[in-house]
C-alpha cells in the first residue's frame, strides 16, 4: 500500500512544461530551436478559399482572427509583427531559393490520391500536393484524420525560420465559423460547429512561430496536437503558449536561440531577410506539424 500510495503521489505530482519549442531536430533539445530573426512576418491567404465554409464566405475573417490573437500577445511583450499581405492566386507551398516567397493559408479541396497518378514523380519528393493542387504527401498514406499540417522551412545551421506555409484539409472536414451548437457526428450539418476554422489556424500559428506540440494530456494548451469536433478552446491562446512569445521573441531585444546565437553576418539570396552565410553554408530543411482529429471514446469526449 505504501509503494502504491507513492507511485500515486509521484503521478499527481507530475509536470509538464507549459510550452515546447520546435528543433532542428524534432524533439530533440539537444539541437537548435527554430525562430524567426525578421521584425514583420507577412502572411497571405489564397483567394480560393474554401467552397464548402459554413457560413459561406466567413473563412478569411476568421484565419485573420487566428493572427490578431497571437498579434495581440506580440504587441504586449514581442518583437515582431504580423502583416496580413492579401488575397493571391498561389497555390503552391514551401521555399523557394530563386523565387518569391509568400508564407501562404489556403484550403486543400481535393485527394491527392484521387487526382494524382499512381506513377506520378511527385509521389517521390512528395510534391504531389503542390503539382495536383490537392491534399495527401506520402503515396498510399491515410491521413484522413490530418486536420492541417504546418510546412516550415529552417536554415539547419541557426534554426532560423525562412518560409511557413499552412494546408487545412477541406477533403475530410467540414470547416465552420459559427460559435455554436456543436455537430453531433455522424450528423454534419450547416448550422452547428464541426471543424472551427479560427481554432485550427491558432494552432497552427503557434507552429509558424516555432512551437511544437505540448503533451497531449495538457488539454488547455493551444499546441494540443488533437481537436475534437466541435472544439473552440485553442480559439483562445494558453499562458503556456503566451509566455513562449515572450521569452523566445523578448521585446526590445533579438529573437532568442535555444543554445547559442547561430546568425552568420551575410544574407544568402532570397534568405527572406534571414541572415546565412552565403548559399554554401546555408542548408534548408522542411519540417512539417500535424493537427489530428481527436477520437471520441466511450460516449465521452476525448
Amino acid at each position: 500500500m505504501k509503494i502504491a500510495a507513492l507511485m500515486l503521489a509521484l503521478t499527481l505530482g507530475q509536470s509538464f512544461p507549459p510550452y515546447v519549442r520546435s528543433h532542428v531536430e524534432e524533439r530533440d533539445p539537444s539541437t537548435q530551436c527554430l525562430f524567426w530573426t525578421v521584425p514583420k512576418i507577412a502572411w497571405y491567404q489564397s483567394s480560393a478559399g474554401n467552397p464548402r465554409t459554413q457560413p459561406a464566405g466567413t473563412e478569411f475573417d476568421a484565419v485573420r482572427r487566428s493572427f490578431q490573437r497571437w498579434q495581440a500577445i506580440f504587441s504586449q511583450c514581442g518583437n515582431l509583427s504580423f502583416e496580413e499581405g492579401g488575397l493571391v492566386d498561389e497555390r503552391e507551398v514551401g521555399y523557394l531559393p530563386n523565387g518569391e516567397n509568400r508564407n501562404l493559408v489556403l484550403f486543400r479541396t481535393k485527394r491527392c490520391m484521387d487526382v494524382a497518378p499512381e506513377n506520378a514523380e511527385c509521389w517521390e519528393d512528395q510534391s504531389c500536393n503542390n503539382t495536383y493542387d490537392c491534399w495527401g504527401h506520402k503515396k498510399g498514406v491515410d491521413d484522413r484524420l490530418t486536420i492541417a499540417v504546418t510546412f516550415t522551412t529552417y536554415d539547419t545551421n541557426s534554426g532560423i525560420i525562412y518560409d511557413s506555409d499552412i494546408e487545412l484539409n477541406a477533403v475530410n472536414y467540414h470547416f465552420t465559423t459559427m460559435d455554436s451548437p456543436v455537430c453531433m457526428p455522424p450528423l454534419i450539418t450547416t448550422d452547428c460547429v464541426s471543424t472551427d476554422i479560427q481554432n485550427t489556424m491558432t494552432h497552427e500559428i503557434g507552429h509558424l512561430i516555432g512551437l511544437d506540440h505540448t503533451d497531449d494530456r495538457l488539454a488547455e494548451s493551444t499546441m494540443r496536437p488533437s481537436a475534437q469536433t466541435g472544439e473552440l478552446t485553442k480559439r483562445t491562446i494558453d499562458s503556456g503558449s503566451a509566455s513562449y512569445v515572450c521569452a523566445a521573441y523578448p521585446q526590445g531585444k533579438p529573437s532568442q536561440a535555444c543554445i547559442h546565437p547561430v546568425t552568420p553576418p551575410e544574407l544568402g539570396p532570397k534568405a527572406a531577410g534571414c541572415a546565412a552565410a552565403g548559399a554554401q553554408a546555408w542548408l534548408p530543411a522542411l519540417v512539417g506539424w500535424a493537427l489530428l482529429l481527436a477520437r471520441r471514446r466511450g460516449g465521452a469526449r476525448s
